[in-house]
């Protein structure tokens, strides 16, 4: 009990530093195909491999970040349209309330509270937020580079090779899931020219690597903003939440255990506890990080006898 309590206070007290570090491992371990690809078909050196590899990764911020940034913006900026909107359909919604269930409602309070929200200072904080992104960024992208320059020919003992394969295997599996389940949700809302669809495709990327959670989350958000922009049309807003969530059940329930297999899942239970701890250890970016962080762990801890006990805990196999 004393070492977990002493690991969690490291943990938490040099977040500043654990948090890109382990962002550049995950980076790491995505571009090492690409980096992989180059030298042993292209025949290409592992000098020019890696910088081509982060230029890759670089140019795929520089494709994302822009759009979502533009798109988050102009709501804010048409935030008094959007606001008029949200007043027209909550007193459309308390008024029904009133009469149906003969509730007593303060309706001009709550519009008066919609009225007073500031759009400005999220607007400001917004800003605040990307510039620190950018930030951020440059600090990984230079740990990256040094992991990548820093890694050697040596051969590595066939424990480590395996835990290196299967960590490979989840993450590069959970990218590609996340990814195409971004691209399905980001060509329904553009197809239907939901506004936000972008900020809401990029969002179920990182909400995919949440196992449960992070899917009904990413199914639920859109569904206020389609509720104000489609009030009109029943139509767009059920083709929002049927296709979404149609999407999201034939991947996570027939896809996903095949390009992951079975032996990396984790336990409900553990997957909640694992969202509580890395929440509190490291805020957002931990919850995000929680479940490929936790399955990384228990992937490492199966291949030694000691601690396969606690491998299996985590998978919630007690009866082994």
């Amino acid at each position: 009990i004393i070492a977990i309590v002493c690991v969690s206070f490291a943990l938490y007290f040099t977040r500043i530093v654990l948090v890109p570090f382990v962002l550049a491992l995950f980076l790491r371990t995505l571009i090492a195909p690409i980096i992989d690809f180059q030298m042993n078909k292209l025949r290409v050196h592992r000098y020019v491999a890696i910088p081509v590899a982060i230029f890759i990764v670089i140019c795929f911020f520089i494709l994302i970040i822009p759009p979502v940034f533009n798109s988050i913006k102009g709501f804010l900026e048409n935030a008094s349209d959007y606001q008029s909107r949200v007043i027209i359909l909550v007193d459309f919604i308390l008024k029904f309330i009133q009469e149906r269930f003969d509730i007593a409602i303060d309706i001009e309070l709550i519009e008066k509270s919609l009225l007073d929200l500031p759009f400005l200072e999220w607007a400001s904080e917004l800003l605040g937020h990307t510039a620190h992104f950018f930030e951020s960024f440059l600090i990984i992208l230079i740990l990256l580079i040094f992991l990548m320059i820093g890694e050697t020919n040596e051969e590595k003992t066939s424990t480590w090779h395996t835990i290196d394969q299967s960590v490979r295997k989840y993450i590069n599996a959970k990218f590609l899931i996340a990814l195409g389940t971004a691209i399905i949700f980001g060509t329904t809302y553009m197809i239907l020219d939901l506004e936000l669809g972008i900020v809401f495709a990029t969002l179920t990327f990182f909400l995919t690597f949440i196992p449960i959670f992070g899917a009904i989350i990413a199914i639920i958000l859109p569904i206020p903003v389609a509720f104000i922009q489609y009030a009109s049309d029943p139509m767009s807003i059920f083709l929002i939440i049927l296709i979404p969530a149609t999407a999201k059940v034939i991947i996570g329930d027939f896809i996903e255990p095949k390009l992951i297999g079975s032996a990396l899942n984790l336990h409900p239970v553990t997957i909640v506890l694992a969202l509580i701890f890395w929440g509190m250890m490291w805020g957002i970016i931990g919850v995000l990080l929680a479940a490929p962080t936790t399955a990384i762990i228990k992937i490492s801890f199966e291949q030694f006898k000691t601690t396969k006990p606690i491998a299996r805990l985590l998978a919630g196999s007690l009866h082994h």
